[in-house]
């Protein structure tokens, strides 16, 4: 995961899939490591949270020498999508990998939520069939 600025599309693919579903598994130990960004580490442990940072990071100082980096990753985002034919460009591979990243982010939050977010409460007990609906 460290390296998805610099690995082609595809394993950045394969890579953020596997994440996914392991954070995605109901297990705790899982949950924790991949999703709490405020997790104690001992010196010299990464946890997601932490690479991902770093990531972040290394892309701001990257982007920063990349001229017309907004209308680079949009013409990237849009080649993906197939809407414009796939013309090779500078910097493409940080680009895939922004894209790559960016889509990873919203399906880790999205998992987050869905994990921590508590049972709707039902006025029925739990071991209590709701009643039938009316005719």
């Amino acid at each position: 995961m460290s390296r998805i600025l610099d690995q082609p599309y595809s394993l950045n693919l394969q890579v953020t899939s596997v994440l996914s579903h392991l954070a995605a598994f109901p297990h705790p130990h899982l949950h924790e490591y991949l999703l709490d960004p405020y997790l104690n580490l001992a010196p010299g442990c990464r946890s997601l949270f932490s690479v991902l940072v770093r990531v972040i990071g290394d892309l701001m100082q990257r982007l920063q020498r990349v001229p017309h980096a907004r209308a680079k990753l949009l013409l990237v985002r849009r080649q993906l999508l197939g809407l414009v034919p796939g013309e090779q460009m500078d910097h493409t591979v940080l680009f895939k990998g922004v894209v790559v990243l960016e889509e990873f982010c919203k399906e880790l939050a999205a998992i987050a939520l869905v994990k921590g977010h508590p049972k709707p409460h039902s006025p029925f007990p739990s071991n209590t069939p709701p009643p039938p609906p009316p005719p």
